[in-house]
């Protein structure tokens, strides 16, 4: 037996509604969205419920945004064409290579360095080691050559999902190498503690430059006063991490503000509204109060 990856957690990053930051009317849901649903580490189970709620509300919102007329596509057909080139050109460029590379060693040299120096437990020794490598097989990439065949020609798709499965591999090691702790998921043995001081950030990676060997990051801070569940121990594992004070803070007001409100007989929704109001962000068909089987609405 061995672990093997069968979830990925983070993906393109999307406001509530799903919708990309960067790109009007590209949306993402489940496992490929950055949504804020799980935070840095996904719960058993948590799966089939992003499935069903981010289909479900992150849908709603696509056929929103197609209803509106504002959101017509109107573009001038040379971006499209001048798109459609730029792609048509790198899948010449395996057609018409001279190379003797073959992706698929290079796609299992690939696969063995992400189980073996970014699994499960990390360091950074291994981890620099994986980005080097990674990056020397990205630029090996560009002298893969394909045959030119008529029709279906599944070498050449073969050999362009390998150039981008490098790079999302070196987007993973890149951003696990740079983050200085350990955090949901990502476990460092040279760095074994949560850090809320100095990491409680979110990663962000972006492509800028297409022939570079390496992603841009930057990161988005989070705000803890904005949190009904600020970071602090779960219960579980060791308390292992370093606290940030503005986690104490928000949980005593947090504390403050649910016993105040229970005291004066308020309800869930109500308390719901103080700590962290939502249905706002909501689509409108979907706004109201949930039910719950132990709880039902009166009528």
């Amino acid at each position: 037996m061995r672990p093997a990856q069968h979830y990925t957690m983070g993906g393109i990053r999307t406001d509530y509604r799903g919708e990309s930051r960067q790109l009007k009317g590209l949306f993402a849901a489940g496992e490929c969205a950055c949504w804020d649903m799980h935070g840095f580490n996904r719960l058993g189970g948590n799966s089939v419920a992003e499935t069903v709620v981010a289909g479900m509300i992150v849908g709603e919102f696509i056929a929103d945004f197609c209803e509106k007329p504002e959101n017509e596509i109107d573009l001038p057909t040379s971006i499209v064409y001048d798109f459609a080139r730029k792609v048509q050109d790198e899948l010449n460029g395996f057609l018409h290579n001279t190379g003797n590379e073959d992706a698929v060693k290079i796609r299992t040299r690939m696969q063995e360095i992400m189980t073996s120096k970014i699994g499960i437990f990390r360091n950074e020794k291994q981890m620099s080691e994986a980005v080097d490598e990674l990056q020397q097989l990205l630029e090996r990439s560009y002298n893969i050559s394909v045959k030119n065949d008529i029709g279906n020609n599944p070498q050449l798709v073969y050999a362009y999902r390998t150039r981008k499965m490098l790079k999302v591999a070196l987007t993973v090691a890149c951003g696990a190498l740079a983050r200085k702790e350990s955090r949901g998921a990502h476990s460092r043995e040279d760095y074994p503690r949560r850090d809320d001081v100095n990491w409680l950030k979110r990663t962000i990676t972006t492509w800028k430059d297409p022939k570079s060997t390496v992603p841009d990051i930057s990161y988005e801070d989070l705000d803890i006063s904005t949190m009904e569940l600020p970071p602090g121990f779960r219960g579980y594992g060791a308390k292992n991490y370093i606290e940030n004070p503005e986690s104490v803070r928000r949980q005593k007001e947090v504390d403050d503000i649910r016993a105040k409100m229970e005291a004066e007989g308020k309800d869930r929704f109500a308390i719901q509204n103080a700590l962290m109001p939502y249905e706002d962000k909501l689509p409108k068909r979907l706004r109201g109060r949930n039910e719950r089987t132990y709880e039902p609405l009166a009528d």
